[in-house]
């Protein structure tokens, strides 16, 4: 029976099977972390979703409360979303899903997912971009379309000594991001640090996540990377760097380690945060490239 005769339906957050959802996402061609149950619980309580009578077809709803009306926004640290299915998608079943969001719901920020092809919507369509790259080659031939200024970052961190640890723990991490992070032209607040404790505690918990460390040669953090790996994904979730961090190149190091270890393998090293500026330009120049995806916005919204 095809999708486009599955009737779909609009769940609250205590109507959703959750292990039926998390079977979903896991089994999807496009699935990736984000939409799972835990992570969506962490960035959004009260998520909602459109769900085809069999789950084989979902699309979460980050649904808030502006002044009692019901709002879609992306969460923080919930970069792509949108429709997943275990069957191919095509605009007629993408069509029928977004036909399927209650009228009444504004739409702030609505972001899809690279593999989503989307019908003309009655709303404002934006272009955002993930950054990959795939380290199936081996690490000599990616190093060879790095940048000189990441071959000139690399050298300086290692003649500068800097050492690479893995599995720093958590707190450190935290403490680093929070008082020392220079790297960043953002500080995270105090409701940002607290979505990241958890989401870093979870992804620990279920074997997902890693955090790597940068030392300066008197043996001072310098440089971190959370690292969020799921389904052949490699996310690199957050990245914090001091001023001695980024003046030696320690990040640099850090990913170019990383991708020495897991070079010719079928993984996909990826930015999916489009607002990280800086990151993405220091991982453009190891080569990799951007890719877009949708993000909606309803042309009326209540506050």
């Amino acid at each position: 029976m095809s999708n486009h005769n599955k009737l779909v339906k609009h769940c609250r957050h205590i109507e959703i099977d959750f292990t039926l959802w998390d079977e979903t996402i896991i089994s999807a061609v496009n699935a990736n972390i984000y939409p799972l149950s835990w992570y969506l619980n962490i960035t959004c309580p009260d998520w909602e979703a459109l769900i085809t009578e069999d789950y084989k077809t979902v699309m979460p709803l980050p649904v808030s409360r502006r002044f009692f009306f019901p709002v879609i926004i992306q969460p923080a640290f919930t970069w792509q979303l949108g429709i997943f299915s275990s069957d191919i998608m095509d605009e007629i079943m993408a069509e029928e899903i977004l036909s399927s969001i209650p009228s009444h719901y504004g739409i702030r920020s609505c972001h899809f997912n690279k593999f989503n092809k989307l019908p003309l919507h009655p709303s404002r369509q934006i272009k955002k971009y993930t950054t990959e790259l795939e380290l199936i080659s081996s690490h000599f031939k990616i190093q060879a379309v790095y940048r000189d200024i990441a071959i000139e970052k690399i050298k300086y961190a290692q003649q500068d000594r800097i050492s690479i640890m893995k599995s720093i723990s958590n707190h450190e991490f935290l403490e680093f991001v929070y008082r020392f992070d220079k790297f960043n032209s953002y500080r995270l607040k105090p409701s940002g640090l607290s979505l990241l404790r958890q989401i870093l505690s979870n992804s620990l918990r279920y074997r997902m996540g890693e955090i790597h460390g940068a030392y300066s040669k008197e043996n001072n953090l310098c440089a971190t990377v959370f690292f969020i790996r799921f389904k052949g994904r490699q996310i690199i979730h957050y990245a914090a760097a001091d001023n001695e961090g980024i003046e030696n190149g320690a990040l640099y190091l850090i990913l170019d380690q990383f991708i020495a270890e897991n070079a010719e393998k079928n993984l996909l090293l990826c930015i999916d945060n489009p607002s990280a500026r800086q990151l993405i330009s220091l991982f453009k120049d190891l080569g990799a490239k951007s890719y877009p995806f949708t993000s909606i916005k309803k042309v009326f919204v209540f506050f």
